[in-house]
């Protein structure tokens, strides 16, 4: 089934992606039920992107919890969802267009996931993300163009680090681990021997994303 995000409106967009009755079985989500061919205007999306993740307080406000859950899951993992992904690493997008929809992501985390006990999609979002360099489908060492995608991806994992906010923090981890960017180790330590208030199960699961575990 043809899904044709390619000239619909940012209303539209919206409507598309998350006006369903959230399903809690993978497979009865709406994305799933039937095969779909996405199609997407390369721009268009992360400019889309970008502005969900910038103003998600508002924008996603007419929407449950569990239905921004459920579209973030059909934006970041659902069908075809590589491909849209792949926009960020598209130099046919203007590289600053591209930096700012990474930079932005993190505000979900901040409007969203950190205001909602029930918003649980936050832990993998930077797995389906930054999946890529840690299979090796991404080679920063030998593509400058998947190195400066990592290297923004790093800038804004360092700031949800940042976050005083339990769930942030492991999903930030989380994301760090699976980038295998060169200072995601350092970062981690570092944030282990600061003097702030970890908790007990965050600093295990960091222990564990040093030795390699990310789950």
């Amino acid at each position: 089934m043809d899904l044709d995000l390619r000239n619909v409106t940012f209303e539209q967009f919206l409507r598309v992606v998350f006006d369903h009755d959230p399903e809690d079985e993978v497979d009865n989500k709406w994305f799933w039920k039937e095969e779909y061919d996405v199609q997407i205007d390369p721009q268009r999306f992360l400019d889309y992107l970008t502005q969900v993740c910038m103003r998600s307080v508002d924008v996603l406000g007419a929407f449950t919890v569990p239905q921004v859950c459920e579209g973030l899951e059909f934006i970041f993992c659902g069908p075809d969802a590589t491909r849209r992904l792949e926009q960020l690493w598209n130099p046919h997008v203007p590289w600053q267009e591209r930096r700012a929809c990474i930079l932005a992501i993190p505000l979900l985390y901040s409007q969203i996931f950190e205001r909602h006990d029930d918003a649980g999609c936050g832990f993998m979002l930077w797995d389906w993300i930054a999946y890529g360099y840690e299979s090796g489908t991404k080679n920063p060492h030998r593509d400058p163009e998947e190195a400066r995608v990592q290297d923004a991806m790093f800038e804004a994992l360092r700031g949800m680090l940042a976050s005083s906010h339990t769930e942030t923090q492991a999903a930030a981890i989380h994301g760090l681990g699976h980038l295998h960017h060169r200072e995601s180790n350092r970062l981690i330590s570092s944030f282990l021997s600061s003097d702030r208030m970890i908790a007990p199960r965050v600093r295990s699961y960091a222990g564990s994303v040093l030795e390699g575990d990310f789950r």
